[in-house]
């Protein structure tokens, strides 16, 4: 994809989330552009719903699966913000998900990803293992499996930040 496809994806994105997403605030930062001599700003994605920006990764792909995939679930996995936004996404959207994290997820992570309604199973003492592990689960199921990072889907869904700070 060129630039302007990615942005063209990021504005049709932007249409499916706006409504479960958050327009999170643009600061500006006194302290970081006093040391670093220029006008920084910082986007507050920590009061987006999930905590994080990766809500808009997950709602962007999720939203264009069909119901009846969401209704069958879906599978990835996480350290725990992108298993968190896709619990919320899928949550939102008439659906489940199995999230799979390493064996040292954080527990509070971990509560969250149950708590807006998601299957947690640990797998793995690497990040990678885990990815690999529920990639195959995945596979075996039937399912689609909703990468954190290597979608375009996502990838567009997360540059739905940009168009807000051109906005601002």
């Amino acid at each position: 994809m060129n630039a302007l496809e990615i942005l063209a994806a990021a504005k049709q994105a932007n249409s499916r989330i706006q409504n479960t997403i958050r327009q999170t605030p643009l600061e500006f930062s006194a302290t970081l552009s006093k040391r670093h001599s220029a006008q920084v700003f910082l986007k507050l994605e920590n009061v987006q719903r999930t905590g994080s920006f990766k809500i808009r990764g997950a709602m962007a792909k999720l939203s264009k699966l069909p119901k009846e995939v969401l209704e069958q679930g879906v599978v990835t996995a996480s350290s725990g913000n992108h298993g968190a936004a896709v619990a919320y996404a899928v949550a939102q959207l008439g659906g489940s998900a199995l999230v799979f994290v390493p064996n040292h997820a954080n527990s509070v992570k971990c509560a969250a990803i149950e708590r807006y309604g998601a299957e947690v199973q640990r797998y793995g003492d690497d990040g990678l293992v885990t990815e690999i592990h529920a990639r195959q689960i995945a596979l075996e199921q039937h399912k689609p499996y909703i990468s954190p990072y290597n979608d375009m889907d996502v990838i567009v869904g997360q540059a739905t930040i940009g168009l807000e700070i051109l906005e601002a």
